[in-house]
């Protein structure tokens, strides 16, 4: 019977269209998943990165503010709070920002973090570091 091989032939031929489609949408998901997951990555590393410089400058703006009162009124830093400052200065100074993929640093960050809070307590200012964002956030009527 000459029509039945026809027919398989047909049928082969609208499988192997179906399944080459298929492989060739696998393969764009594939591409585009990739494309838009380096863009979401770098996005949110632009954004954390933003946010530790944004708290590590804080602190250095801190330490920087004290030092100058220290000049005008040595006072009032006593030789403990002289030491703390120039720890923190001494932090802020190696703290990996230029090496993203440091995995030391989100360990450093939370050490300048207890170090500062200490400083902080002593100088007799604020403790923690609060991003504007996050404290208009907060605010609730």
């Amino acid at each position: 019977m000459p029509g039945e091989g026809s027919d398989d032939v047909l049928f082969g031929e609208a499988l192997s269209v179906e399944e080459a489609s298929i492989q060739k949408g696998r393969e764009d998901g594939v591409r585009d998943g990739m494309l838009a997951g380096f863009a979401e990555g770098r996005e949110l590393g632009v954004q954390k990165g933003y946010e530790i410089g944004q708290e590590v400058g804080f602190y250095a703006g801190c330490v920087r503010m004290w030092r100058a009162l220290q000049a005008k009124q040595p006072e009032l830093v006593s030789s403990r709070l002289e030491r703390g400052m120039a720890a923190v200065e001494e932090m802020i100074d190696r703290f990996p920002m230029y090496d993203p993929q440091d995995e030391a640093l989100h360990e450093a960050l939370e050490r300048l973090r207890g170090r500062f809070k200490v400083l902080a307590s002593g100088m007799g200012c604020l403790q923690e570091y609060y991003p504007k964002e996050e404290a208009q956030a907060s605010l609730s009527f």
